[in-house]
């Protein structure tokens, strides 16, 4: 009953990680093809023409190493010491937990909490550095509007307002001078310094500085409204995020409450918990609790998004 019990908690497990990849991928994949469409309009290009890619740079990795773009988006240094730094812990808290508990079973289940407490850490590390790449990024487009309106052109402009720019901002910037220095148009350039962050602010500006590169016009009163309505938008989402705050804090507490608890009082006690490990009646208590606590945490996930 042991293994099939765990194979029932994996498999609930995995349902709620695909359900969260189906429904945020799926915007993802519209806001990319949105981008990609409006690029294609401006530019002129056909619908079904490929885009013009820079001969002495590719404008992306084919195989990306996700590990490390989202540690980039975490504002962390990816190296193979701090993969092993964020993984390691794990292994022997799973054999303090199995010592503890007198069962093997516990192992898996303590990698399973560590691995969902360090997605919450990375999470909250990566809107905490897209907060502040949208913070700057009106600022920056400001430069870039005085020295484009005085007669510099967009690469100057660009190249200039960067040398202004603190971090983490700076840091996106000065990748895409790299590229554009090794021989990469600027727009492109960007695009790849950016494509890490998934920010759609980058994006979008990638693509008023390809078309105002190739096609000229009034690139500096589109960045101006740019830089207006980021800020206005920045406004509306903390006014929003303040009105929502309860809520979702409410989500977070209903949600991780039963785990949290449910795990210190089996290490504190491992005896009290032990028939729930044993006999077939707690086999299917557990089996109960481990559906409802899934099927709520998605309903207050969905919840709080709605929001």
């Amino acid at each position: 009953m042991k293994p099939m019990l765990w194979l029932l908690s994996f498999a609930l497990l995995l349902l709620a990680v695909a359900a969260e990849l189906w429904w945020g991928g799926a915007a993802r994949q519209r806001q990319r093809q949105s981008l990609a469409h409006m690029e294609h309009r401006l530019v002129g290009s056909p619908s079904g023409a490929a885009p013009v890619r820079s001969p002495t740079a590719p404008l992306s990795d084919p195989h990306p190493n996700r590990w490390n773009s989202l540690l980039m988006r975490a504002a962390l240094t990816p190296s193979l010491s701090l993969t092993l730094a964020l993984t390691l812990p794990s292994l022997p808290l799973a054999a303090m937990a199995s010592a503890r508990l007198d069962s093997l079973w516990a192992a898996p289940v303590i990698l399973v909490l560590y691995g969902i407490m360090l997605g919450l850490w990375l999470r909250s590390r990566i809107e905490k550095q897209q907060r502040q790449l949208i913070r700057q990024l009106p600022d920056f487009l400001d430069g870039m509007v005085r020295l484009s309106s005085i007669g510099n052109s967009l690469p100057m402009a660009f190249q200039a307002s960067a040398a202004q720019v603190p971090m983490p901002l700076r840091g996106v910037l000065d990748r895409a001078m790299i590229s554009v220095r090794a021989g990469l148009d600027l727009d492109r350039a960007l695009q790849l310094a950016a494509q890490p962050y998934r920010i759609e602010a980058l994006e979008l500006l990638h693509v008023v500085l390809g078309t105002g590169m190739r096609l000229g016009g009034r690139a500096d009163m589109i960045l101006q409204r740019m830089s207006d309505f980021m800020r206005d938008l920045a406004q509306a989402k903390q006014e929003l995020t303040a009105i929502t705050s309860e809520t979702r804090m409410s989500a977070w507490v209903l949600g991780l409450l039963p785990v949290v608890v449910a795990t210190l009082m089996t290490l504190a006690n491992p005896a009290f918990f032990k028939p729930m490990f044993e006999q077939p009646l707690g086999h299917t208590m557990l089996l109960i609790a481990l559906g409802l606590e899934t099927v709520g945490a998605l309903l207050l996930y969905r919840l709080a998004k709605s929001l």
